[in-house]
C-alpha cells in the first residue's frame, strides 16, 4: 500500500486488542475472511481500522441499520474511497468524478439513485429475468464440453466465470466476442480497489477503466439508432417518456456496474456453492437424490457462500452504531461477510444448514434501497446450475490433491481455481 494510503488519524476510542492483526490485504485474510470477522465481531463489533483507515461494522443488526440510514451513512462516493482507490490509476481516469464513478447505482444517494434504480428496475424484472432460463440452461452444458470429452475441467475460468459473464452480456446487449475484454476491464475495475499495485501497473488499470467506460458509451450511442431486443434498449426506449431522461453518458456509466456486478459477484457465488458442496458430499449427494430440494437451499447457499465481503459508506455526521461513535466524514466498511456469519442471527454459521428458517435474512446482496437489482438473476443461475449439474454430472467431485486456492481480494470472496472430475459419462 502507498504512504499516501496509510497515514490514519487517530482513533478516538479503543481498538481491538491487535488491531494491526485486522488487515484484509494480506492473503492469510483472503484464506477464511469469515474467521477474522467473526474474531473482530466477538471482541469488538464496531471498530477502527489503522491498516485501512477507515472503521470497519460487523454485527448483522449494526449492518442493517447501516444500510437502512442513509442520510447518515451516504453511498455518494463512496465505493470509490479515497483510503483504497490507486491515486495513479485516478490521474489517468481524471478523478472520483468520472461518469464510472460518478454514474453508479452503489455508488450515489437518492435523489439521483433513486432516477438510476427506477429507471432500470422498469426492464430488469423477474419476469424479463425468467425469459432467461432456456438460454442459461443451454449455456451450462455448452460450457461443460471439456468435462464431458476429458472428465476433468478447471471450472472456475471456464465455467464458473463465463456462465454469468455471457448471461449478462446478453441481457445487456453485448456481444458474446466481446465478453473477454468486459472480463478484463471488470477485473480492472475491482483491481482498482485493491492496494499495492505499481505506479505502472495502476496506470494500466487506469487506462484500462477509461477504456471500458468508452466501449459502452459507443454501445449505447449504437443502440440508440439501431433498435435490438436487449436491456440498453429496453431502457433507451423507456427514457423517451421521462421527464428526466438518463443520459448516454449516465448510461453507460451505470451499465459498467450492473454488467461487473452481475457476473464478478455471481461466478465467485456459483464457485463458492460448488465447493462447498463438492467438498461436503453427503450434500451433494443429497441434491441429487431429492433435485426438488435446491430451490428452497438457494438462500443458505448464498447466506453461507456470498461472495460479497464488504463495500463503503460515509459519515455525513457523527454516527452511533453499537455504542461507538463515528465520527463525521469517515469511510466505513460495512462488512456483509460477518453479517452473514453473525451466530447471534444465524446459530452455528460455518455450517450449511438447509432447515434454517431466516437463511433469506443474509446481506449478500445488501439491505435497503441499494439491495442488489440483480438478485433475482443471481439466485437463477445458482438454482439451474445446482439442478443441471446434479441431474446430468451426479458423479461430479473435486479432484483428489488439486489445492483449492482463494483468490487475495479484501472486497470478494472467490477462488482462482478449482479442478473437477466425473467417473463415469454424463447422463443425457
Amino acid at each position: 500500500m502507498s504512504a499516501e494510503n496509510t497515514e490514519v488519524s487517530k482513533c478516538p476510542v479503543a481498538h481491538l486488542r491487535s488491531p494491526e492483526q485486522f488487515n484484509p490485504f494480506t492473503p492469510d485474510f483472503s484464506q477464511t475472511p469469515q474467521k477474522a470477522l467473526m474474531t473482530a465481531q466477538a471482541e469488538q463489533p464496531v471498530f477502527f481500522s489503522p491498516v485501512m483507515n477507515m472503521w470497519v461494522v460487523t454485527r448483522h443488526d449494526d449492518l442493517k441499520a447501516v444500510m437502512q440510514d442513509t442520510e447518515t451513512f451516504t453511498s455518494g462516493g463512496a465505493f470509490s474511497a479515497p483510503a483504497v482507490v490507486s491515486p495513479e490509476a485516478l490521474k489517468i481516469i481524471g478523478g472520483l468524478d468520472h461518469p464510472a464513478f460518478r454514474y453508479s447505482l452503489v455508488n450515489s444517494d437518492p435523489p439521483a439513485h433513486t432516477r438510476f434504480r427506477n429507471t432500470f428496475q422498469r426492464t430488469f424484472t423477474p419476469r424479463q429475468v425468467a425469459i432467461l432460463e432456456p438460454q442459461i440452461r443451454e449455456l451450462i452444458h455448452q460450457l461443460l464440453a471439456d468435462l464431458r470429452t476429458n472428465k476433468r475441467a478447471e471450472v472456475i475460468k471456464t465455467f464458473c466465470d463465463q456462465l454469468p459473464l455471457l448471461t449478462i452480456c446478453r441481457l445487456i446487449g453485448i456481444a458474446d466476442a466481446d465478453a473477454p475484454n468486459v472480463k478484463r476491464w471488470s477485473a480492472d475495475f475491482i483491481r482498482i480497489q485493491n492496494p499495492g499495485w505499481s505506479i505502472e501497473e495502476q496506470r494500466v488499470i487506469g487506462q484500462s477503466i477509461l477504456d471500458y467506460y468508452g466501449y459502452l458509451l459507443n454501445l449505447v450511442k449504437h443502440y440508440t439508432s439501431h433498435s435490438a431486443e436487449n436491456l440498453i434498449c429496453s431502457v433507451i426506449e423507456a427514457r423517451r417518456n421521462d421527464d428526466e431522461p438518463l443520459s448516454d453518458e449516465e448510461l453507460a456509466g451505470l451499465i459498467s456496474g450492473l454488467v461487473l456486478a452481475g457476473h464478478e459477484t455471481t461466478a465467485a457465488l456459483i464457485g463458492n456453492t460448488l465447493y462447498s458442496l463438492l467438498s461436503q458430499r453427503q450434500l451433494w449427494d443429497d441434491f441429487c437424490q431429492n433435485p426438488d430440494r435446491i430451490p428452497a437451499a438457494v438462500d443458505e447457499l448464498i447466506r453461507h457462500g456470498g461472495p460479497a465481503i464488504g463495500l463503503f459508506r460515509r459519515t455525513s455526521r457523527d454516527a452511533v452504531v453499537g455504542e461507538v461513535t463515528i465520527p463525521k466524514d469517515s469511510v466505513v466498511w460495512i462488512a456483509y461477510l460477518a453479517g452473514n456469519h453473525d451466530p447471534t442471527q444465524f446459530p452455528n454459521p460455518e455450517q450449511l444448514d438447509f432447515g434454517r428458517d431466516n437463511s433469506g435474512n443474509h446481506l449478500s446482496f445488501g439491505h435497503g434501497i441499494h439491495y442488489c437489482i440483480g438478485a433475482v438473476l443471481a439466485k437463477l443461475e445458482v438454482r439451474l446450475v445446482l439442478e443441471e449439474l446434479t441431474t446430468h454430472y451426479p458423479s461430479l467431485h473435486l479432484e483428489p490433491g488439486h489445492m483449492v486456492t482463494p483468490a487475495s481480494n479484501f472486497m470478494l470472496r472467490t477462488y482462482q481455481e478449482m479442478v473437477v472430475t466425473i467417473d463415469e459419462s454424463p447422463t443425457q
